[in-house]
C-alpha cells in the first residue's frame, strides 16, 4: 500500500464506472499502515473519541451531521478567504453561469475545458485528484458536499486543518481561473495550480494557534506536491499539461 497508484494490474483494462471505483478504493486505502497494536473503538460524534449521552443526542437532532458552514468562520485564515469560501458555499460566487442569471451574454464556456463554467465544475474539477491520492480523501460531489457530510467522521480538530487546506486549492483554482479570464495569462498547468495552493497553504499555517497545527500542513503541502510529481512521473505526463 506503499505505492502510489497501488502497483496492481488486471488482465483486463479498467474503464468507466469500473475505473473510477478502483480509483475510490485506492484513495481510501492508499495511505492505510498496518501495525501490530490493538484495534479500539473511537466515538465519532466528539473530538476525544469517547462516547457521551449529550453528543449522542446532538448527533440524532442533528441527524448526524455537523453543519460545516459554521465552521468557516473559526478557520485560522485570511477573513478574505472565510468570505470567499461563504459566497462559493451560498453559491454567488460570480462564475459564468450566475453572470448569465444578471443578463450577462458572453461565453459560458469554462476557460479551462469546453464545458460550461458553474460553480461546482470550476471548484471540483480534475485537480481534485491529488487530494484524493494524496490524503486518501475521496472526492467531494459538490460544494455543500464539503462543509457537511464529507469530514464526516474526522476528528474536530483535523477537520478544520482539511478544511484550510481545500479553501487554499479552491482559492488556486479562483485566481487561475480569474488570470485566464481577465488577464489572458498563458494556459495553466496542473503543477501551477498546486504549487499555487500549497502556497497560500504555507503562509496560512503562520496563522494557526500552535506548531502542530502549522506543522500539520506544512507536512501536507509537501506530501501534496510529492504525490503529483511522483504522479505525473509514473505516467509518463508533462509537467506542463494544461488543466482541463
Amino acid at each position: 500500500m506503499t505505492s502510489v497508484p497501488l502497483n496492481v494490474s488486471f488482465r483486463r483494462a479498467l474503464v468507466g464506472q469500473n475505473l473510477t471505483l478502483w480509483h475510490e478504493l485506492c484513495a481510501s486505502i492508499v495511505h492505510i499502515q498496518l501495525n501490530n497494536t490493538s484495534d479500539y473503538f473511537r466515538w465519532n460524534y466528539h473530538q476525544n473519541g469517547q462516547f457521551s449521552v449529550r453528543s449522542m443526542y446532538l448527533a440524532l437532532i442533528n441527524n448526524g451531521y455537523i453543519d460545516r458552514n459554521k465552521l468557516i468562520w473559526k478557520l485560522k485564515m485570511p477573513l478574505k478567504i472565510k468570505i470567499f469560501m461563504w459566497y462559493l458555499l451560498k453559491g454567488v460566487v460570480l462564475t459564468k453561469d450566475n453572470l448569465a442569471r444578471r443578463n450577462w451574454t458572453g461565453n459560458l464556456r469554462c476557460c479551462f475545458c469546453t464545458k460550461n463554467e458553474t460553480i461546482q465544475h470550476c471548484s471540483l474539477i480534475f485537480i481534485w485528484r491529488a487530494v484524493q491520492f494524496s490524503f486518501g480523501l475521496y472526492i467531494p460531489t459538490s460544494i455543500s458536499h464539503i462543509f457537511y457530510d464529507w469530514l464526516q467522521g474526522v476528528i474536530n480538530k483535523k477537520s478544520k486543518l482539511i478544511l484550510v487546506g481545500v479553501s487554499a486549492l479552491c482559492w488556486a483554482l479562483w485566481l487561475s481561473r480569474n488570470d485566464r479570464v481577465f488577464d489572458k495569462s498563458p494556459t495553466i498547468t496542473y503543477m501551477q495550480v498546486i504549487f499555487k495552493a500549497t502556497y497560500w497553504l504555507r503562509l496560512w499555517a503562520q496563522l494557526q494557534k500552535c506548531d502542530e497545527d502549522a506543522d500539520f500542513l506544512i507536512v501536507a503541502c509537501r506530501k501534496v506536491e510529492t504525490t503529483v510529481m511522483q504522479l505525473f512521473a509514473n505516467h509518463g505526463w508533462r509537467f506542463t499539461n494544461r488543466l482541463e
